[in-house]
């Protein structure tokens, strides 16, 4: 911006400069016309001369003005150009950084109103557990084949003709790839009991680990999978970890919503399965407890089932 201005000055002081030294021109020839007529005869060749030579220099100034004067135009036309997009750009710069603002103040609220939300859940945190204990029986109730949000994904799933024996694999692939796509893992670190019900899941489309795990469960006993059952295991850093295992024509399964790995992933023998298996570079230590709809099995010994 300020270079423009410096430029522009520059070409103003160079037309000042050229109309100066015609003034002066003008001047020197009136002046030497005006001793032209009180000159004696011996001093008007000299004069005249003089007079010659400083009118060719004014038709010099005279002959290339028009041309210095486009010149200059279409200089200034390309500095007024170069100040417009300097201006431009500093213009939205400036909209650039009130926009973040804008975002930062946004943030700010979010993570605010988080904080108060936290706050106020684990203020209640000891209501809401009790509220949200539950009986062995329903906890095993939590795997509901007949949930009207487990049948209307199934719908999409399945054909008329399906069979569990002839079909079960390919289908129970299509429900974890739903689940891995449709809902997203979320770690909680509040100190809270819940389950979220199905169609919680699938409107909010997150869920932490243990809801994945029964929602994943639920689909696969729907699809007639009898051995499919939610774990609680502690692993090897001492947290807990929810993910689903069954039994399928000999070949073992661990299936874990909160991880997107393929299908076949942890198939195969039971203890190779479970001695490949890990969450967040942490192995399985021990099954704590197991369920689905028809049994609860929970283990006292520090090792797996």
């Amino acid at each position: 911006m300020f270079k423009v201005f410096s430029v522009d000055l520059y070409l103003m002081f160079s037309v000042k400069s050229k109309a100066s030294e015609e003034q002066e021109l003008w001047k020197k020839i009136e002046e030497l016309e005006g001793s032209l007529k009180t000159s004696s005869d011996s001093s008007k060749a000299e004069i005249e001369v003089k007079l010659a030579k400083l009118k060719s220099k004014l038709n010099e100034l005279h002959s290339p003005a028009k041309k210095r004067n486009l010149d200059l135009e279409i200089e200034l036309q390309k500095k007024q150009s170069q100040y417009d997009d300097l201006y431009e750009k500093y213009s939205k710069l400036r909209q650039a950084v009130g926009s973040v603002s804008d975002i930062d103040e946004k943030q700010k609220e979010k993570e605010l109103k988080f904080k108060l939300h936290k706050f106020l859940l684990e203020k209640y945190t000891e209501i809401i557990n009790t509220e949200e204990k539950k009986t062995i029986g329903e906890i095993k109730g939590l795997i509901d084949p007949d949930d009207l949000s487990i049948q209307s994904i199934l719908a999409e799933l399945i054909s008329k003709d399906y069979s569990f024996e002839k079909n079960y694999l390919p289908v129970a692939k299509e429900a974890c790839d739903f689940v891995f796509k449709e809902i997203s893992f979320v770690e909680s670190d509040l100190r809270i009991n819940y389950w979220l019900k199905p169609i919680e899941i699938i409107k909010q489309k997150i869920a932490d680990d243990e809801d994945l795990s029964v929602f994943l469960c639920t689909l696969l006993y729907a699809l007639g999978d009898e051995k499919a059952f939610v774990v609680i295991a502690e692993m090897e850093n001492l947290t807990t970890h929810a993910f689903v295992i069954t039994e399928h024509k000999n070949k073992f399964f661990l299936f874990d919503p909160s991880q997107k790995t393929s299908f076949e992933e942890f198939s195969g023998k039971r203890e190779e399965v479970l001695e490949k298996y890990s969450f967040k570079n942490s192995k399985i230590k021990r099954f704590l407890y197991r369920f689905n709809a028809l049994e609860y099995e929970q283990f006292s010994e520090p090792e797996q089932e």
